[in-house]
């Protein structure tokens, strides 16, 4: 049967018929951009959420040369990332700090000693903070940012550059598998949980990243994921913070105790509000948490249309 003719005036390809390379080169210099832009605010010390936007951004990068690998090469883009990642890792100390003390300022807890230490965890932070800029200042970023806009420059050898429509379906479907197989993770296994967490995050980043070439069940993937990916990450933070409590200098016993308790009872909430986000899908008999994101048409099959709708 051959096509219907096209309308005048009408594209002659759909956006999933562009090669991968542009669309990838189109997004990764949308997220440069978002990412100077942030950048400029965490220097100025412009607003509280300045250097979360500049590590969500680099995040968002560095997802996206690891999914690139296929188009651009490993040796190439491994490159990249890995400049993008030594800067990242340059604000993990002061990323942590900030979560710390916005875990410990959920505690009800009036101890003069608590008060202290906390006071001097704050000291730490604005320490923490006048070496990022100083590192930013100093351009470690730059050299990362040149790295890229030089990767995007680069000609792509015509056998890697797949329709952007089948190699975001491959990528999302990988990424999805990948949190499947680790969906059952117990919330006491603090190491696995933090891999779930990631693994949330990369599928909920490949699903934002290429939505505008998914079809609906793919591209509706990154509410749920996001979702799960912020359960987990409140429960990462709350063992972030009992590490931190165990390694505290000048803390009575007493106090501590006390401390790890409030920290102990608040994860055992956030674990049981996890595991509800969980319980829904689990009911319908589905093998995937992140069976809700169908539509209601498609779940009423028994929560299993996804996984056969989105084999391309």
């Amino acid at each position: 049967m051959s096509r219907p003719p096209r309308a005048p005036g009408a594209p002659s390809t759909s956006p999933g018929d562009v090669g991968a390379a542009a669309f990838i080169a189109r997004k990764s210099k949308a997220l440069d951009a978002s990412l100077a832009k942030a950048v400029r605010r965490v220097m100025t010390n412009a607003d509280g959420e300045a250097l979360h936007d500049m590590r969500v951004a680099i995040r968002r990068l560095r997802t996206l040369l690891r999914l690139a690998r296929p188009v651009y090469g490993r040796y190439r883009t491994s490159a990249v990332r890995t400049a993008f990642t030594q800067v990242q890792a340059k604000t993990g100390e002061l990323r942590d700090e900030e979560a710390l003390a916005e875990t410990l300022d959920g505690l009800s807890i009036d101890d003069p000693a608590f008060t202290e230490w906390r006071a001097r965890r704050k000291a730490r932070e604005k320490r923490l903070r006048g070496a990022v800029i100083s590192r930013l200042r100093a351009g470690d970023l730059t050299r990362a940012r040149r790295l890229l806009h030089a990767l995007l420059l680069l000609p792509v050898r015509p056998s890697r550059d797949a329709a952007v429509g089948r190699f975001a379906r491959r990528t999302v479907n990988r990424a999805r598998k990948k949190v499947d197989a680790m969906r059952d993770v117990p919330t006491s296994d603090v190491e696995q949980m933090h891999e779930l967490r990631i693994l949330y995050k990369e599928l909920r980043y490949a699903a934002e990243i290429f939505a505008d070439v998914l079809p609906f069940d793919l591209a509706a993937l990154a509410p749920p994921a996001a979702r799960f990916q912020k359960r987990l990450g409140d429960i990462h933070d709350i063992d972030t913070a009992l590490d931190a409590l165990s390694r505290a200098r000048g803390l009575p016993p007493e106090t501590s105790a006390r401390v790890a308790g409030a920290l102990a009872e608040l994860r055992a909430r956030k674990a049981r509000k996890y595991l509800d986000d969980m319980a829904p899908t689990r009911s319908l008999g589905d093998a995937s948490p992140l069976a809700e994101a169908a539509p209601a048409s498609t779940q009423a099959v028994g929560g299993v249309a996804l996984r056969k709708i989105s084999t391309f």
